[in-house]
């Protein structure tokens, strides 16, 4: 379902439609898959979609995209049909469930255009993985069945924090996708799907002696996103990624940045959270490597705090694990008081908790919710120090320290 607001949404009408929110609610949405599979969509989200059911065993029986003659180049396909949309059987529309492996538009605009090509069953391949988060942890499709009256007061209470109705207007959205798997779109707060971690508030302000901390760095693309806006100079990066196979395409991505600033690049196979000691981890998971009771090894874990970085940047995306850091980075996060921007779409605290504790905790911030891209994924919260965000600068690279 889709609504379309022509207007940002000041406090009143935050409060209407939270309102709204709580008086509906669903069934569950999460399908398993009872016959069929086919993905639409072989991008970086088909990638991962088919490494999870490489993983749990599930078949795919073809992918459509429009650009399938170019991925069947590709070795990583090469066990799959690839389709190109007319080249669809109609019985193949008639039999299978379609999952739509596609994050960056808009989830019902794509699913009644398919629904018109003759598909029968489309859903989104994040509702398939909820059906099975027994046996593999991503949780991107995550759904809040119910929502409560004080869960709703928490909620208008953050609102009322953000610094701009933009951000209010994507935390609706996000919500709305949550609890209803509804589309709502703002006029003026279109998804962003090319600046995540780097919206033009925290770009305009960051400089040329910046600490960063990538938390949960993957294979490295976000260091070396943050290292570009500031032309590469820099204090020093400080990356954390325990899962081995992501260190290693890190230690392979970022070799000759490694080698040429060998004293200002620490990088650590290390798990972060609120206390030390050892939890379970999913390793070998690509993006969804994570800490989790389903973990399949075990692995000792920090806190920040613990490494006493003067951090003046801190990026993190962890799976769900990104307040415990935060939680575990409280005294750092007081004493050098960085630009923080974290994602917040991988569970139910996103929905509020993680505003609340940051805007409670840190004290004289700028604080921006943004989404980067659809489905109720992609969010964001930006914590600028008023400090900078204050500052007169030109938008780009600030040089002043």
């Amino acid at each position: 379902m889709l609504r379309q607001f022509d207007s940002l949404p000041d406090m009143p009408m935050v409060k209407q439609l939270v309102h709204q929110l709580v008086q509906q609610k669903i069934t569950d949405p999460s399908r398993h898959v009872d016959k069929p599979l086919v993905f639409y969509g072989a991008g970086n989200l088909g990638r991962m979609a088919k490494l999870y059911c490489d993983r749990l065993g599930i078949k795919i029986d073809a992918v459509v995209d429009q650009q399938a003659n170019q991925h069947r180049q590709d070795p990583f396909w090469q066990d799959v049909t690839l389709l190109l949309p007319e080249e669809v059987p109609l019985q193949l529309k008639l039999s299978s469930l379609l999952a739509i492996c596609v994050a960056n538009t808009v989830f019902s605009h794509l699913q009644e255009t398919l629904t018109e090509q003759g598909w029968q069953d489309v859903v989104h391949f994040y509702d398939i993985s909820e059906a099975y988060r027994d046996k593999h942890p991503l949780s991107n499709g995550w759904f809040c069945a119910q929502l409560s009256t004080e869960e709703a007061e928490q909620i208008s209470t953050a609102m009322e924090q953000w610094n701009d109705p933009q951000s209010r207007a994507y935390h609706l959205q996000f919500i709305a996708w949550r609890h209803l798997r509804q589309d709502w779109l703002f006029a003026g707060a279109e998804i962003q799907t090319d600046n995540r971690y780097l919206i033009p508030e925290v770009k305009s302000v960051v400089h040329q002696q910046e600490v960063i901390a990538d938390i949960g760095a993957h294979h490295g693309e976000t260091s070396l996103l943050l290292l570009d806006a500031v032309n590469y100079h820099y204090e020093s990066l400080w990356i954390f990624e325990p899962d081995p196979d992501n260190l290693s395409q890190i230690q392979s991505n970022l070799a000759k940045l490694i080698s040429r600033d060998q004293d200002q690049v620490h990088l650590y196979g290390t798990a972060l959270s609120n206390v030390s000691g050892r939890r379970q981890f999913f390793a070998g998971a690509g993006y969804a490597c994570q800490l989790t009771e389903i973990g399949d090894t075990t692995i000792s874990v920090k806190t920040f705090d613990a490494f006493d970085v003067p951090v003046t940047f801190m990026k993190l995306h962890l799976e769900g694990e990104e307040l415990n850091v935060l939680q575990g980075a409280e005294k750092t996060l007081r004493k050098h008081r960085p630009i923080v921007a974290s994602t917040a779409y991988h569970n139910s605290l996103g929905l509020y908790k993680m505003a609340a504790w940051l805007m409670k905790t840190l004290d004289n911030y700028q604080f921006f919710f943004r989404l980067h891209s659809g489905c109720g994924t992609g969010a964001v919260i930006y914590a600028i120090p008023s400090e900078r965000y204050q500052r007169t600068n030109n938008a780009g690279v600030n040089n002043e320290s």
